[in-house]
């Protein structure tokens, strides 16, 4: 009896062991290690606390004084009484004053956003060391739900008003469906960011492109998101929840035999490639219980299992690669049946 026991303890420590080993395998840029030397931080600029801050009755003065801070935002001649009047109008409007009011009771500081931030621009700065970082601003956009973030020029600024939770009240006039609403949480603010800078490090200039040139080019974007956000979630990386993420899994090898049973993969047919990659609630050629952009999420795993196959190629390398059939053959890519 007491043999069975230890064969027991023996047996299950193996299965242990061995999902430990795979979800290493599955996270391997945990293992990154970054310059002890890099010292580089991430302090958010916070433009509607210190806008907020000034004075209507002195609203030049204190204007100038912030303009050599906020330059991006505060690019006009502050002599033009049109422009005041302008900063004025925002700065005395109901709804931003609301949205204002309701976004210091949520994110009174940043602090953790701003460590958060910095673990991942140490790991952007690890992959790509003569990029100059971004400097990031958050500020009112009047709940700008089309481009919560912006990024150009070594700026990235975040709209704080639509990160503030699915049940935020001020949302329902927006009338966005409720897979939209899911996204518009703190825990998104990061991935979307590093989503935008990477847009910016992948070359899409390939004409004439086919699903898999689609696929593959938001693969990675995603696996950028590995790579700097190592210790993030997938579901959160992709916007999924975690039903949806079950769903991938179990049916990635019906998906891939799908695509390629009806001939999908070199498909330059719009409305196909529309149906696989286009947000919704659901994918429109599979069940109502899939998630949206299912295409997407296999061109993620082709990138994974592309670059596990292929170590001496870099990240550089890769979002450089625009041979998308050379990229897929060397992957070896053959979802298992579950």
């Amino acid at each position: 009896m007491r043999k069975s026991i230890y064969f027991i303890a023996f047996f299950l420590s193996g299965i242990l062991l061995s999902c430990n080993t795979c979800n290493k395998e599955k996270n391997k840029f945990t293992k990154v290690e970054l310059s002890k030397e890099d010292t580089f931080t991430v302090k958010i600029n916070r433009y509607e606390k210190d806008l907020f801050g000034v004075s209507l009755k002195t609203l030049e003065k204190d204007l100038k004084v912030l303009q050599p801070k906020y330059r991006f935002f505060l690019d006009g001649n502050l002599n033009d009484p049109s422009n005041l009047a302008q900063i004025k109008s925002y700065l005395t409007d109901p709804l931003i004053l609301n949205l204002y009011e309701d976004c210091m009771k949520k994110y009174p500081d940043v602090n953790d956003l701003d460590a958060s931030f910095t673990k991942a621009f140490r790991f952007f700065r690890h992959y790509y060391p003569e990029k100059k970082m971004p400097k990031v601003y958050t500020y009112i956009s009047g709940m700008d739900s089309e481009m919560p973030v912006k990024y150009a020029d070594s700026v990235l600024i975040v709209a704080l008003d639509m990160y503030m939770g699915s049940s935020y009240k001020n949302y329902k006039m927006l009338g966005l469906p409720v897979y939209r609403l899911y996204r518009l949480r703190k825990e998104s603010i990061l991935p979307d960011c590093m989503k935008e800078i990477a847009r910016t490090l992948v070359d899409n200039s390939k004409e004439n492109k086919n699903f898999l040139d689609y696929i593959l080019y938001e693969g990675k974007i995603l696996y950028f998101l590995d790579a700097t956000l190592p210790d993030t979630p997938d579901s959160l990386k992709i916007n999924y929840t975690s039903k949806q993420m079950d769903w991938c899994k179990t049916n990635e090898s019906n998906v891939w035999s799908f695509i390629i049973n009806k001939k999908i993969l070199y498909s330059q047919e719009t409305t196909i490639i529309m149906k696989l990659l286009a947000d919704g609630p659901f994918t429109a050629v599979f069940s109502k219980q899939s998630p949206s952009k299912v295409g997407v999420w296999i061109g993620w795993q082709i990138i994974r299992a592309y670059m596990d196959e292929n170590e001496s190629v870099t990240i550089k390398e890769l979002f450089q690669d625009q041979d998308s059939k050379k990229i897929l053959n060397k992957s070896k890519y053959k979802p298992k049946k579950e």
